[in-house]
């Protein structure tokens, strides 16, 4: 049962299993299709009347009208982000091998599901992580931080995680779903069960086709917020700051670079003491 995963898990790793350990199952081939993956250049071509799974959550519709329509004019993603993507598939593999060397049944990864709109002929295509234990799962690698995020039920989604994994559950007709997580500082591993809905899903698919099959992208921008409690500055939210569009909706936008990130500010009422970056030379930290 997989209400019993994280427990079977961690005490199998305290086993000492020696050369006996089921070990090998494919974990090899499932990190270098993850390196090839990332590192190979990727086309940006889709099939028309086409979107994917991982876009049904994103709060932005004009992000996901971009996406489609000019995919080429987004930043480019930053090297480091690129290898960030590499050791998540990593760890997803690893994940998923422990979940299944400790006696849980692990299925159907990486295989392709579709869904489609009989109304409007348009498609949402996507590839699940796995079914465990006949629930549908998506591997996160996360930090301690971002976990909370899951303990506290994603009633703040910026990335879309509920959408796409809703998606996922409905088109296999499954109730039964959850996010398994991988902090990548401590090694902790969760399991954080949702309960699928119907209607959501009709609703998020219903909603990306309206935002994508236009001629132009809606004109609503998502606000900026304030760059701390105490400052006249704006910044972009978080959507916005990870977007690869952004200067297509914030042509005035500067950026800064603070020790542990850079902030791009929409508003500079008090000028920061700290160098200010060549939005030319930014480049995107897409998630």
């Amino acid at each position: 049962m997989i209400d019993k995963l994280v427990q079977d898990i961690n005490a199998f790793v305290l086993k000492n299993h020696a050369d006996t350990a089921p070990f090998g199952g494919g974990i090899g081939d499932l990190v270098k299709d993850g390196y090839v993956k990332q590192l190979k250049k990727r086309d940006k071509v889709r099939d028309a009347k086409t979107l994917y799974f991982s876009e049904l959550g994103d709060t932005c519709p004009r992000r996901m009208w971009f996406k489609y329509h000019k995919p080429n004019i987004g930043e480019a993603l930053r090297s480091e982000t690129k290898i960030k993507f590499i050791y998540g598939d990593m760890l997803e593999a690893l994940v998923l091998q422990l979940a299944r060397d400790s006696g849980h049944s692990v299925e159907r990864e990486q295989e392709v599901v579709e869904h489609v709109d009989d109304n409007t002929g348009w498609r949402v295509r996507g590839r699940i992580d796995a079914v465990i234990d006949g629930h549908v799962v998506d591997v996160k690698s996360v930090t301690k931080q971002s976990e909370r995020k899951f303990h506290d039920g994603l009633t703040e989604d910026p990335f879309g995680y509920y959408g796409q994994l809703n998606g996922y559950a409905n088109v296999l007709k499954s109730k039964d779903m959850g996010f398994l997580t991988i902090q990548k500082e401590l090694g902790h591993i969760n399991y954080f069960p949702f309960g699928a809905d119907e209607q959501v899903f009709e609703h998020t698919v219903a909603r990306a086709i309206r935002s994508v099959d236009r001629d132009a992208p809606v004109e609503d921008l998502l606000a900026p917020v304030p760059q701390s409690a105490t400052s006249k500055n704006k910044k972009l939210c978080t959507t916005c700051s990870y977007c690869p569009f952004k200067r297509e909706c914030f042509p005035s936008l500067r950026a800064f670079a603070y020790s542990n990130k850079v902030e791009f500010l929409t508003d500079v009422v008090d000028l920061p003491r700290v160098p200010e970056i060549d939005l030319n030379k930014v480049e995107s930290d897409e998630a």
